[in-house]
């Protein structure tokens, strides 16, 4: 979302090196029309050696022919699910009844988040087949940039007014129009909103900010290298994500871990996941929900939260989460010898 506008985060915040597993990319044919991108596996791929098989999407020939691979080789099967009952598409007909098929015939399902456990029990598959973990960035990175740049005083914790930021693509469901109006409603002299990514709308949110008067408050920042993204966030106060559809959100991850308070939507997933947490506030999508959240965060400030709760919520959790289910379908996978 940073350094591209196709939405989908670039390879650079992916760990590279220091693995102690390999990897094998399997033939597949590619599939694309807009946005929409299936694959079909050349041939079979799974062997012997294999424990169990964790199917990361369900739409695609390939997931269905591994599948049917793995229950033919009697392997275990942990499919994963991420959208939320707001996000899933085909409510009924003959793609909804494909997604509720395939997930039954999985033997657990790991989802990030309670709303993509409901969006899960809704299709009909029992609760105890279902592991529920955090959907997870590197918090710890995010937070040691953000806080390295306080420290540094490369960005301040004190201004004269409250710092708002938005982070990810200009496009109509992120509700960047009702963000601006309610930024209007309620901003302060001082106060600023960023607004870092690039879109489809930014000209109409330019245009529109124009219109409202805001001038120099609101700062259209572009696109920007993720490795920014902490010392960015290290000189914000609050971010705001006021989309109105939305499968997670990992920029609440990123600002929480740098120690920000959050105002977002409820309709992104993250949400439900991130109720308790300091520094949270959760809003409707429209222009006075999102002004009363942006008005509760500005009064709530009191500074950086230097040891957040979502410090907890780590890659490695989710991968124990992956790993619970795993050994939910065989004990003895993931023993040692």
């Amino acid at each position: 979302m940073f350094n591209k506008d196709r939405g989908n985060r670039g390879k650079e915040w992916a760990t590279t090196g220091g693995r102690a597993y390999k990897t094998i990319e399997a033939p597949t044919w590619r599939l694309s029309r807009g946005e929409l991108t299936v694959y079909t596996a050349k041939h079979a791929f799974l062997e012997r050696h294999h424990d169990a098989v964790i199917l990361g999407g369900w739409e695609s020939p390939a997931y269905w022919q591994t599948l049917f691979a793995a229950r033919r080789g009697n392997l275990p099967t942990i499919g994963f699910f991420e959208s939320t009952l707001r996000t899933s598409q085909f409510r009924s007909g003959p793609i909804a009844r494909a997604r509720r098929l395939f997930f039954r015939l999985v033997d657990a399902v790991v989802v990030p988040g309670s709303a993509a456990r409901d969006a899960v029990l809704a299709m009909g598959v029992p609760n105890e087949k279902i592991y529920v973990g955090f959907n997870a960035v590197d918090v710890r990175q995010i937070h040691q940039a953000a806080e390295k740049s306080r420290s540094s005083c490369a960005a301040p914790t004190h201004s004269p007014g409250h710092e708002f930021i938005y982070v990810g693509r200009l496009i109509g469901l992120k509700n960047l129009r009702s963000l601006l109006k309610a930024f209007a409603l309620v901003r302060a002299p001082e106060d600023r909103l960023t607004i870092v990514g690039q879109g489809s709308e930014r000209s109409v949110l330019e245009d529109l900010a124009n219109h409202l008067g805001l001038g120099s408050s609101v700062v259209f920042a572009g696109l920007m290298p993720y490795s920014e993204l902490g010392p960015t966030l290290a000189a914000a106060h609050t971010l705001v994500l006021p989309s109105t559809k939305e499968v997670w959100g990992l920029v609440v991850n990123e600002a929480l871990a740098a120690g920000l308070q959050v105002v977002v939507s409820d309709a992104c997933g993250v949400a439900d996941s991130v109720i308790g947490m300091r520094g949270v506030f959760i809003t409707g999508t429209s222009v006075v929900g999102l002004a009363d959240g942006l008005l509760k965060a500005r009064n709530s400030w009191h500074g950086p939260t230097h040891l957040p709760d979502v410090l907890e919520k780590t890659p490695e959790a989710f991968g124990r989460v992956f790993l619970d289910a795993v050994r939910s379908t065989s004990p003895t996978i993931g023993q040692s010898s």
